[in-house]
């Protein structure tokens, strides 16, 4: 319940109805005050995201190791005990895309782009594709009477990019646009894994809308475990040390650790059934993992 101050007016603004205490018994909008301080605004946003009944810091600490827990307590009925999945992912999105966006892809743009490790001479040149050099496909691609209408778009539009840009300039608008688009392509991807998973398991005891649950609260520890671990890694950068590449496949490890001890308590199958799905189910998202990236490389192309 907020803290807003109440009307004296005991009309109902939204129905009409009249409110005798603070909720108006038909339509439940509460009787407060429409025009609010910046205070208030600001707190009540904080308020709706968080929940300060602790839901929301109670959940962080079930997606840090076993995000299984909450989809089974938000299934059996306890949709109050933590915050809603989609509303928390939504939340957790927002702040990995802050976070990488702030400590991460600057960096790796000036990776990409530093002088003394590329040729200038190469990368400011235009004209590099052209009728005779295809972007998809080999020398023979050009000599073929018959060509896929994806390849010829594709080549025609990197051909008109590469005559306005240079090559730095173009792989440097094409990392920004998908940097960008990053929130939406996981959106794309996640009903594919909830896909997956339904494929794998008994149609009458498991909805679609149950391996959509489990799927919201993976893909919240994934984007929370990138952004701490990221976060670590720049705090440790502050003391002059820098993490190699095994702490990458650590990371990678460890999300493997995390999904498979949270698809065990989630689906409560033996180790042997849990292999042999698992199998098909990393198999299937390898195969929509490709696609969706080719579709966005194409989507990047073709919005530039």
């Amino acid at each position: 319940m907020s803290h807003g101050k109440l009307r004296e007016d005991t009309t109902c603004q939204n129905c009409g109805d009249e409110v005798k205490v603070r909720f108006c018994p038909s339509c439940g909008q509460e009787n407060t005050e429409t025009k609010k301080s910046f205070h208030y605004l600001f707190t009540h946003f904080l308020e709706d995201l968080v929940h300060y009944d602790n839901s929301f810091w109670k959940a962080i600490k079930y997606l840090l190791y076993t995000p299984a827990t909450l989809s089974l307590v938000y299934l059996s009925g306890k949709r109050k005990q933590f915050m809603a999945p989609v509303k928390l992912f939504i939340f957790i999105n927002f702040f990995a895309f802050f976070v990488f966006n702030a400590f991460v892809f600057h960096d790796i743009e000036k990776e990409m782009i530093k002088p003394n490790e590329l040729n200038d001479e190469f990368f400011d040149k235009k004209n590099v594709f052209n009728d005779k050099t295809r972007f998809i496909g080999d020398s023979s691609a050009s000599k073929s009477t018959e060509k896929s209408w994806i390849d010829v778009n594709i080549n025609d539009k990197m051909t008109k990019l590469n005559q306005q840009y240079t090559i730095r300039q173009l792989n440097k608008m094409m990392f920004n646009k998908a940097i960008a688009n990053i929130p939406k392509w996981i959106f794309f991807f996640m009903p594919f894994f909830a896909f997956g998973l339904w494929l794998t398991h008994n149609k009458k005891k498991w909805w679609f809308f149950d391996h959509g649950i489990f799927t919201f609260h993976f893909f919240s520890t994934f984007l929370l475990l990138l952004s701490v671990t990221t976060l670590l890694s720049v705090l440790v950068g502050f003391f002059g040390y820098e993490f190699t590449e095994w702490y990458d496949v650590v990371i990678f490890i460890l999300l493997q650790i995390i999904f498979y001890k949270s698809y065990r308590k989630f689906y409560q199958e033996s180790r042997f059934k849990t292999i042999l799905k698992l199998c098909f189910f990393y198999f299937f998202n390898l195969i929509m993992l490709i696609f969706i990236m080719f579709l966005a490389f194409v989507h990047t192309v073709y919005t530039l």
